[in-house]
């Protein structure tokens, strides 16, 4: 069977493999803890719900233009002014299946065969995949657990000098570490990238409602109005709405960026889904309370995953400052041999916390981490207590 080069390029998502050795072993008939998928366990709330139905039962079935519906990418653009104080305008705003796919138009719209792209690490799984596929290079800023995770500017002035790219990808709170950008810090960038005028920014701010005891989301923009052309804002309804399975996500960046981008969905999966639009609408008109009543919640498990890790000998964590993972440092177990059981490598680590305290972990390699693993706290307080204990007793066995 011929398959195309291009995919030998990426490497099939670790976290889904995770996600369904785990499904597969409950299917078992096994207690399986999963802290694997980043995925919201709230359902959907209901006026959200309810405007889809209502959507569907006034016919709302057919197409819709490929960008959007014009109420929605007219109200996507005022709530963001709205929220980040950012002047934005229904043209700068394109609706597609997902902020993976927005992200991923963006990119086709930008890369062009051997282009280099700079994304920090760690970094989410995704993006250097999109990278490849789209026939560009990715080369990565490595930055340490000492820096916080975040890069610095010296870090970005260096990268772009080395490698002279075309685009940069930055995502803040960041997936998988849970590390944010200060303003303070955003400003120190943004003087870098003025001086690199060609060069485009993906800023993923899809975490940008999830933050945790006073920290602040700030957009680039914001403090860098002047950048603001060659910025590419990518969010979606995903996680502050809990809307994974709507596959709703938004981008808002220069109107002749969102017409290539329009371009690239026309001839991809054309327009989202009509009445899951609807439902989106409704989600930007909600009180604020609702997502802030999740956000709390997600606060309260961030801190009762803190304090079950601070127990276990021999591991550590940063406390996050949104988003819901943690990156938990393992590397003293990256290297043990017990038993049957040789560990390598965080991937081997990751199978058998897996294989024998039935816990699901997603390995850090996986998202340039290597010797960390990554664990979401989109669950409840019981199941992170109990699935802690269980890694600390994985753990303990090692020793």
């Amino acid at each position: 069977m011929k398959k195309a080069y291009r995919l030998s390029q990426v490497q099939p998502s670790l976290t889904l493999a995770i996600t369904a050795k785990a499904a597969a072993m409950k299917a078992e008939g096994l207690d399986i803890v999963s802290f694997g998928a980043g995925e919201p366990d709230f359902i959907t709330p209901q006026p959200i719900i309810d405007a889809a139905k209502e959507a569907l039962d006034q016919g709302l079935t057919k197409y819709t233009p490929v960008a959007g519906m014009p109420a929605l990418r007219a109200e996507i653009a005022a709530w963001y002014a709205r929220q980040f104080d950012v002047e934005t305008t229904s043209d700068q705003v394109i609706v597609g299946v997902g902020g993976k796919q927005v992200i991923y138009n963006a990119i086709m719209s930008i890369i062009d065969n051997g282009d280099v792209v700079i994304i920090p690490s760690p970094y989410w799984l995704s993006y250097p995949a999109m990278v490849n596929l789209a026939g560009g290079t990715v080369q990565y800023i490595e930055t340490r657990e000492d820096d916080g995770f975040l890069m610095t500017p010296q870090m970005l002035e260096n990268a772009i000098k080395l490698h002279h790219p075309t685009l940069l990808i930055l995502n803040s709170p960041s997936n998988p570490t849970g590390q944010a950008y200060s303003e303070k810090q955003l400003i120190g960038l943004a003087e870098v990238l003025r001086r690199y005028p060609d060069l485009t920014i993906i800023w993923d701010n899809i975490y940008a409602h999830l933050t945790y005891h006073g920290f602040k989301h700030i957009e680039l923009a914001k403090v860098a109005p002047d950048l603001k052309e060659r910025i590419i804002v990518t969010g979606g309804f995903s996680k502050s709405f809990a809307m994974t399975g709507w596959r709703l996500g938004f981008a808002i960046a220069d109107p002749e960026r969102i017409r290539a981008m329009s371009t690239i969905q026309s001839h991809s999966t054309s327009n989202a889904t009509s009445f899951a639009q609807a439902g989106a609408l409704e989600a930007l008109k909600l009180d604020p309370s609702v997502v802030e009543a999740m956000r709390l919640k997600f606060e309260a498990r961030r801190d009762v995953i803190l304090e079950c890790i601070k127990k276990i000998d021999g591991v550590s964590c940063m406390a996050p400052k949104g988003a819901f993972y943690i990156l938990l440092n393992c590397k003293k177990f990256c290297n043990v041999e017990h038993g049957l059981h040789w560990i390598q490598d965080d991937i081997d680590l990751a199978k058998y916390i897996l294989e024998t305290g039935h816990v699901a972990t997603v390995p850090g390699s996986a998202f340039g981490a290597p010797g960390y693993l990554r664990l979401s706290f989109a669950l409840d307080e019981n199941a992170i207590r109990k699935g802690i204990e269980r890694i600390g007793q994985a753990l303990d066995a090692l020793k």
